[in-house]
């Protein structure tokens, strides 16, 4: 006799064991990319995408079950579409109305079948644990191997930067603004034959000092912002976590919670923190969509689906996503604008994304399309043609925001500052000169009533809050040595070489 004849067909028990399968099911996708991307998610991000599944996959069970009155057929129905919308995605080239006529003839056969389907979804719900329980035990095993690092772990940098009780007589507002891979001049005119005179013509007319031969101390954007709002190399990363682990997620931890903000607050500044993007918060950006972002973890699992076929507003097909990317980015811009406004004294730290890849804007901020996903093609010529429009549009968009900010508060503290230079492939210049460009970046600063302003000596990002809290607060922060380090085998694995 079927396991299944020992409950009554309509019992609490067959209504239960009908819908596990499917909610197993509608699991492993977030499950496994989570777990194959753990060592850059927090564990938070994946709580809103399985919660939202497991509400929709049991919704559609109920209404299936009011319909056909049979908690098996409801829950072989509702596994087939689960299968539909979440696995379109199996690693083989499937059209999508091959695939749908697939899952509707799956349908057609559960409908019209008078066998006791128990067995069939008990079987499901055993494949589908199976699959579910992996990812799953994984997720479990890392979180617990690796607990949270903060900023204020004294054994990540090796001195205390904050600072004793100080007289402190002027406060004013800090703007910190972090244009993404925004190269340094002389190799805009070198690679790209570019001449930016008038952007930094306009900045110098604005009272900003330039830097002609910053850098910056690694290779990526993540570790350079994190050193950057920590003042500080991330050797101790290495010390804490072990310089083999791959586990990212710290750097995220300290960006959004640096001593940069600790410092400022500690002598009663408000901190706020912005990002068209979410590179700077460790569990997501609150002031913008989870899906607006394409390689959030939530864009990415639903572009895994069904949807990454569609566009409009309710699809992540690319035109779609880089439709909501482009709202994200000018709602941010807006919300920046709106907080010069407000009262101060505030530290505002601001990253953009732009002007690096996606490609999706042109000069004057109309919309582009780049002709490619692949990293290959973007960090080729073609993307490189694609860069400069898109760096022109973010050079009037910082022009905007410096205008709006003087409007509003004459004496603000300005840092334009590039987390990194260019990303290039190696095919296109060769990894000599791609490594060398991917540390030179722009670095601007406009600190009204400070004399005889000049880029940090040695002019390496790391040292800029040093010398701008030096010049606002009367700290005596010494400047570091100048290094930078290429990317390694391991995140913090570093090789650093002297800048001369």
């Amino acid at each position: 006799m079927a396991w299944t004849r020992r409950f009554p067909a309509m019992s609490v028990v067959a209504a239960v064991a009908g819908l596990v399968p499917a909610l197993l099911l509608v699991a492993h996708p977030p499950l496994t990319l989570f777990e194959q991307n753990q060592t850059e998610l927090p564990l938070a991000v994946i709580w809103q995408p399985l919660g939202l599944s497991f509400l929709a996959t049991a919704l559609l069970y109920g209404v299936l079950a009011l319909v056909t009155r049979n908690w098996w057929k409801a829950g072989a129905l509702t596994a087939v579409a689960v299968l539909w919308f979440f696995y379109f995605d199996l690693g083989i080239s499937v059209g999508l109305w091959l695939w749908s006529g697939l899952c509707v003839a799956a349908a057609v056969a559960i409908v019209l079948t008078h066998r006791d389907l128990g067995n069939l979804v008990f079987a499901v719900g055993v494949a589908a644990l199976v699959l579910t329980a992996s990812p799953a035990l994984k997720i479990a095993s890392f979180q617990h191997r690796h607990p949270a690092v903060k900023a204020s772990d004294l054994r990540l940098w090796g001195d205390d930067l904050l600072p004793t009780p100080i007289s402190v007589s002027r406060r004013p507002d800090i703007y910190v603004l972090i244009p993404d891979d925004y190269a340094r001049a002389d190799v805009l005119r070198r690679y790209f034959r570019y001449d930016n005179a008038a952007f930094v013509g306009e900045l110098e007319r604005r009272g900003f000092t330039i830097s002609n031969d910053s850098r910056s101390p690694y290779s990526d954007s993540e570790s350079n912002i994190a050193s950057a709002l920590n003042m500080g190399y991330l050797d101790g990363l290495g010390r804490v976590l072990g310089t083999t682990s791959q586990d990212v997620r710290p750097l995220k931890t300290v960006m959004e919670d640096s001593r940069t903000s600790r410092i400022a607050q500690a002598v009663g500044y408000r901190y706020v923190h912005l990002d068209t993007d979410e590179v700077t918060f460790a569990a997501g950006n609150p002031d913008i969509s989870s899906v607006a972002v394409p390689d959030s973890y939530p864009s990415l699992w639903l572009r895994k689906s069904v949807l990454r076929e569609i566009g409009g507003r309710l699809g992540f097909d690319d035109g779609a996503q880089d439709e909501r990317f482009r709202r994200s980015y000018r709602s941010s811009f807006a919300r920046l604008d709106s907080v010069a406004a407000q009262p101060g004294p505030k530290l505002v730290v601001f990253h953009t994304l732009l002007p690096h890849d996606p490609y999706i804007f042109g000069a004057r901020g109309q919309s582009v399309t780049f002709p490619s996903t692949s990293d290959e093609v973007i960090h080729s010529r073609l993307g490189m043609k694609y860069y400069l429009p898109q760096l022109e549009y973010v050079e009037l968009r910082l022009l905007h925001i410096v205008d709006t900010i003087r409007r509003h508060s004459k004496d603000a503290a300005i840092v334009i500052q590039a987390d990194e230079g260019f990303e290039s492939g190696d095919r296109t210049f060769g990894e000599a000169t791609a490594r060398d460009i991917r540390v030179k970046g722009l670095v601007a600063l406009s600190l009204p009533g400070v004399s005889g302003v000049r880029a940090p000596q040695p002019p390496n990002t790391v040292n800029t809050m040093r010398y701008v809290f030096n010049q606002l607060f009367g700290t005596r922060y010494s400047m570091l040595r100048s290094t930078s380090a290429p990317d390694g085998d391991y995140p913090y694995q570093w090789e650093h070489f002297r800048v001369r």
